[in-house]
């Protein structure tokens, strides 16, 4: 692309974009100029004059937006260049007007800013250094390197929302290398030279590039809302600020309707859940019993239909009616009496399944090789034993075609 000898002595003048985003976070729109479009892989990478897109960096997604009236998917940083990548190639270069994603950005502000606050308070009460950060459109979690109780938890978690309650300024310094010295980090700086330090207060100061709040008091809030051990320590997943509240409101609705589902007052649902819990799982103790009940009586009807040959008993079926897991069942029961073969298709929906299980009295049956030949009928994979084989695969019309060659495999077999 023609770009004009002004701007090409621009780059050869090795001039880089200005990084407005590290001055006003809050800035969604302005104007620059193209200096350099590079076309890579059907995507335009576009370098501007000056910018407020954020680059992904240090654990934050880039912003994304529109350039020209042209989406910028993401935004990178390579040595000291920002690259916006476009779909599309821009069709002028000069006051283009670039317009931010602001309600993404406001996002990664909010889930960033808590993220310092949470770490800071981490630190400063427990000692805790914060080893993993990770934030996404969807998620945001801090790892640690140590553990906490749930009652340290809830301490460490109010604490954080006092300070939010407190509207606490927040600034970006660049500090020179004495003033660096005295301040005390949180964490060791990633770069040895123009290192920006986020400033909570004198809660923390927090060597970091990304774009932050200016007063905690648009945090809103902050919510823990999943614990895990992680490494010797612990992960946290959190929310601030808008996701803070839907998060409250999912929740909320969820609660609401558990409410009238089972007619009880908000603080009584717990106890009724469990209540119910309790009496479903009774009832599902009741089911197994009868369950193996009429599976043995199944497996009683089909010993008297059965095959006999060389005094062993060939149990051959098709089931549709019966889940699996109790067609196993039966297999089960049978197989644990002597003289018995069984050989069972299952069909359900897409799928189709064979089984082939033998007593252990049987030797001259191996049940993992017979399977193997009738399985290909429905073009399935499986494997098992000498004892008991079991294979699927999703030719269903097939699986009569399969019951019937193991079945005369076995009888040659015998």
């Amino acid at each position: 692309m023609m770009i004009g000898n002004y701007y090409k002595n621009i780059l050869k003048g090795g001039i880089m974009a200005e990084k407005l985003y590290e001055k006003d976070q809050y800035q969604d729109e302005f104007t620059a100029n193209i200096i350099d479009i590079t076309a890579k892989e059907g995507k335009y990478h576009v370098k501007l004059d000056k910018t407020y897109f954020y680059p992904k960096g240090g654990g934050q997604p880039s912003d994304q937006g529109k350039i020209n009236g042209l989406d910028v998917e993401y935004v990178y940083k390579k040595d000291e260049d920002i690259f916006h990548v476009l779909d599309e190639k821009p069709s002028k270069v000069k006051d283009i007007k670039c317009n931010i994603d602001w309600q993404r950005r406001y996002d990664f502000m909010q889930q960033h800013t808590g993220q310092h606050l949470l770490s800071a308070v981490l630190k400063n009460d427990y000692d805790l250094n914060t080893v993993g950060f990770s934030l996404s459109a969807s998620n945001l979690r801090i790892d640690l390197d140590k553990q906490l109780s749930c009652q340290q938890l809830k301490q460490i978690e109010e604490k954080t929302n006092q300070y939010i309650y407190k509207a606490i300024d927040i600034e970006s310094l660049y500090p020179d290398q004495t003033t660096l010295g005295e301040l005390n980090l949180r964490k060791e700086p990633a770069v040895d030279q123009n290192i920006r330090v986020i400033k909570i207060g004198n809660i923390d100061f927090s060597p970091c590039g990304g774009t932050h709040l200016k007063n905690t008091a648009e945090l809103g809030m902050i919510k823990i809302i999943d614990v895990e051990n992680y490494k010797g320590g612990l992960r946290l997943e959190f929310v601030c600020g808008k996701r803070a509240l839907k998060d409250y409101d999912l929740k909320n609705e969820i609660c609401l309707q558990l409410r009238d589902i089972l007619s009880v007052p908000e603080q009584e649902i717990l106890k009724e859940v469990k209540r119910h819990q309790k009496a479903i799982n009774t009832h599902k103790d009741r089911i197994s019993t009868l369950d193996k009940e009429l599976m043995n009586y199944k497996a009683e009807a089909l010993k008297k239909s059965a095959d006999r040959v060389n005094g062993i008993l060939i149990v051959k079926k098709l089931w549709t009616d019966l889940s699996y897991d109790n067609v196993q069942l039966v297999a089960n029961i049978l197989c644990n009496q002597a003289n018995i073969i069984c050989i069972f298709a299952h069909r359900q929906k897409e799928t189709a399944r064979l089984l082939i299980a033998r007593s252990e009295n049987i030797k001259a049956i191996d049940a993992s090789e017979v399977i193997n030949e009738p399985l290909r009928c429905i073009k399935g994979r499986g494997g098992g034993n000498k004892l008991n084989a079991q294979g699927g695969g999703n030719q269903i019309d097939k699986i009569l075609d399969a019951l019937n060659l193991a079945y005369q495999t076995v009888k040659e077999q015998l």
